[in-house]
């Protein structure tokens, strides 16, 4: 083989590998709905929310919720969505004594989910929350 037909053919290898590398991934991205917010660590039920929301469009199928808080990843829950395009929210309530995180996902004419974790107890201090939608496609 000529040098021009091997560097052709190492050009093309090279291509196909860049292509191949540059490809989307078959299984779609996982979402994220989070931002960052001051607890004081003492809560009480007239505080203001803290909420972050999104409108997102998903396709059709499986996905798995889980609400994040800090490291912890919990509660969690599998659920089926109709294509469509949702309003994602999640909010830090304050109570008197305890916080509580709830999530929530709704589409025009269809049912509120819902993922909720009560009664949590935090010292003051900045923390990362929100939830994930996990796709199982």
């Amino acid at each position: 083989m000529s040098k021009f037909g091997k560097l052709a053919a190492v050009a093309a290898t090279a291509t196909a590998l860049v292509a191949i590398a540059g490809s989307p991934a078959s299984a779609a991205d996982t979402a994220y709905n989070t931002r960052n917010v001051y607890l004081d660590g003492a809560p009480v039920w007239s505080d203001p929310d803290a909420c972050v929301s999104r409108s997102m469009t998903v396709a059709s199928g499986w996905y798995t919720w889980t609400q994040i808080f800090e490291g912890t990843r919990n509660p969690s829950r599998d659920l089926y969505l109709a294509a469509g395009t949702y309003t994602w929210t999640d909010c830090i309530r304050a109570w008197d004594g305890y916080y509580e995180q709830k999530s929530s996902l709704s589409k025009p004419g269809s049912a509120t989910a819902v993922l909720n974790d009560t009664n949590l107890h935090f010292s003051a201090g900045t923390y990362h929350f929100g939830s994930l939608l996990d796709p199982h496609f």
